[in-house]
């Protein structure tokens, strides 16, 4: 296949290049109007080529959670997914009681056994249980524990050894624990924290490596007392940022995340089962939510998690205007592949590696078309799944 005249996101920024693509890889990356001749041809004039996005924490999507350990669940949310550009992702699984969890655990790391349709689960996201009640957010609060290894290690088994990220509150009893035991098995991450600057940093020495969810459910950032924000721009590998709208997150503090911690820092969705329905009401878990169109509330009028999708965050860190367009765009597709140790094989549009791709209109940055491993799976004149 010959995708031409499109503008395609190349090693730091875009470019206008031809691209060619066999046998699911990309193979050669031509000079504009280069000639190439090819049976298939995509043209994408007016749009941009980006790698495929990858989406490290991903709750559920409409209606459904990946906590719902079925087969229907896991298809919906990957397929909604793949209309939105996200050809990868980690299904996020929160704190429930241990028998939810254990199916959830037991049904998403089946589903991950053979291929299917949908953006591609990379592996699962333990955010809960290890975290601390004061700053669990919409985590239900009764099923929250203390960090367990030997919990950890039997929903890890019932898995098939898929989940890839730990989160934990580091000021828990037991944490130090738990991470200086599993850090060299999984990536833990340090996230709905009460602690204070020294806490954080003592918790990145027993080799702790990622802050998830950087300025929610955390001390402010501070001159006197920096916090958890504080520690890990000191220490922390890697962090992962969510931004819906400025209600959460100043223009100001966004911007300083992406000079902070750029190089080491990945957009994330963290979309809940609500993303992809009507603005309305609706009943779970013993709630009611009210959703909107780019956030959901509980009855108290707190953040009952995002409801959109990653290109949907990226439009809103881009609205902001301050950000140059390639970065942002970079923090969902080369920081997310880095971090999962997977950039040799995705992540950015390089020669032999795998045709993941979006194509997203040149102004609006609306996803048109998805390609996966080669093929096109979406377009936005025809479903092709």
């Amino acid at each position: 296949m010959l995708i031409k005249n499109g503008k395609l996101l190349l090693s730091k920024d875009f470019d206008y290049n031809d691209l060619v693509i066999r046998d699911g890889r990309i193979a050669e990356i031509l000079p504009f109007r280069s000639g190439y001749q090819d049976e298939e041809v995509y043209d994408a004039r007016g749009s941009v080529v980006v790698p495929g996005l990858i989406d490290l924490e991903v709750h559920g999507a409409v209606g459904y959670d990946m906590s719902d350990a079925c087969d229907e669940a896991y298809t919906a949310i990957g397929n909604y997914l793949i209309r939105h550009g996200v050809t990868s992702y980690v299904g996020a699984i929160d704190s429930f009681p241990d028998e939810i969890l254990s199916e959830a655990y037991q049904a998403a790391g089946d589903w991950m056994k053979e291929k299917r349709p949908g953006a591609k689960l990379l592996g699962l996201n333990m955010r809960g249980p290890f975290l601390n009640p004061e700053a669990a957010g919409f985590h239900d609060k009764a099923s929250l524990k203390r960090p367990d290894v030997d919990l950890y290690r039997r929903y890890q088994e019932l898995s098939g050894g898929n989940i890839r990220i730990v989160n934990l509150s580091p000021e828990l009893e037991g944490a130090k624990a738990f991470t200086m035991t599993l850090a060299d098995e999984v990536i833990i991450a340090l996230s709905n924290s009460v602690a204070d600057f020294d806490k954080a940093r003592e918790a990145y020495s027993w080799k702790a490596r990622w802050c998830s969810d950087l300025y929610r459910n955390m001390p402010v950032l501070s001159v006197l007392e920096p916090g958890l924000i504080g520690a890990s721009m000191d220490i922390a590998n890697f962090v992962t940022l969510r931004y819906d709208n400025d209600e959460y997150i100043h223009p100001s503090m966004l911007r300083m995340a992406f000079n902070e911690f750029w190089g080491r820092m990945a957009l994330v969705s963290g979309m809940t089962a609500y993303t992809g329905l009507r603005a309305g009401s609706y009943e779970i878990e013993g709630h009611t939510v009210q959703k909107f169109r780019d956030r959901a509330r509980f009855e108290d009028g707190s953040d009952a998690g995002s409801v959109l999708s990653l290109d949907a965050c990226m439009s809103a860190v881009l609205g902001m205007g301050s950000v140059p367009s390639p970065l942002v765009f970079r923090a969902a597709t080369e920081m997310p592949a880095r971090a999962l140790g997977i950039f040799d094989e995705v992540g950015s549009i390089a020669v032999g590696k795998r045709a993941d791709l979006a194509v997203l209109d040149l102004h609006t940055y609306n996803v048109q078309t998805v390609f996966q491993n080669g093929e096109m799976v979406f377009d936005e004149r025809k479903e092709y799944i």
